[in-house]
């Protein structure tokens, strides 16, 4: 693994992932044996805007039962098992992290969910499967940690069956502020690799999709970070239990530079050729 990924790991990645899950949760009076994923909705969704954004972006791939669904960079597994309860269909996750794939298989397995998700280490340029295997590729704030957008968007290409979907949310480049770090992705700027519109735009095209949808949902993004509700991601049972401690500033300073335009925030969904 090159060291930008190894740096990339080394964030995300900390001792003791599940642990500090079951304990917040039990905390709360939770039963931990057999836990439902409404129970984990403001932990296990980490990216921008959460449950929401899974919902969305699920009703844009528009999954069956029948499919075969790849999640790129699927963290603890908070939207592959949201597809699998919702949708029926079998969801295969994959990510970078080896204590995220620990966690995600724990998770699934005590959600009752372990018969329909499986999740595999592996690194997003390198996906360990079949050409054409999968119906539907997902991804969710993945690619701002990938500098070879081409590499990245071709694999997906190549194991995504001919008519198949690609679908993803992303934070890309704005046109204001310069960021401020740290960030979710990123604590300095040496694992941060944001693309412009124009460039994600042109990879994505460049790997034989046509992109069906482009959607700019930075207000959404916005309204979120200043909404009451939202505070329970950032509380007990929060993203902090993955993220750690200082995600609170991470977090923040993403707000922020969502807000004075150092980033904006989409929806893409494109279809193989």
């Amino acid at each position: 693994m090159p060291d930008t990924y190894a740096d990339v790991a080394r964030h995300y990645g900390e001792p003791g992932i599940g642990d500090r899950i079951l304990a917040a949760l039990k905390g709360e009076g939770i039963e931990t044996n057999t836990l439902s994923t409404a129970s984990l909705a403001t932990i296990d969704q980490f990216h921008t805007r959460g449950l929401p954004a899974t919902r969305e972006q699920a009703e844009a791939a528009a999954p069956t039962s029948e499919m075969r669904v790849l999640d790129v960079g699927c963290g603890v597994g908070g939207p592959a098992r949201f597809l699998a309860e919702t949708y029926g269909c079998h969801v295969t996750g994959i990510d970078l992290t080896a204590e995220y794939v620990e966690v995600a298989e724990m998770l699934s397995q005590r959600c009752g969910l372990d018969r329909q998700t499986v999740f595999r280490q592996a690194n997003a340029l390198e996906l360990p499967y079949d050409d054409a295997s999968f119906d539907l590729v997902w991804s969710q704030n993945v690619s701002m940690n990938i500098p070879d957008k081409e590499a990245f968007y071709a694999g997906i290409s190549r194991v995504l069956k001919p008519g198949g979907k690609f679908v993803s949310a992303d934070i890309v480049t704005g046109s204001g502020a310069e960021p401020t770090f740290p960030l979710p992705w990123a604590r300095e700027p040496s694992i941060s690799f944001v693309a412009s519109p124009a460039d994600m735009k042109a990879a994505i095209t460049a790997a034989g999709f046509r992109i069906a949808r482009w959607d700019d949902v930075t207000a959404d993004a916005v309204a979120v970070f200043q909404n009451p509700n939202q505070q329970a991601r950032r509380g007990a049972l929060g993203v902090g239990l993955i993220a750690g401690a200082d995600f609170p500033k991470r977090s923040a300073n993403l707000a922020a530079g969502l807000a004075d335009g150092a980033f904006a925030s989409v929806l893409v969904v494109a279809e193989r050729s």
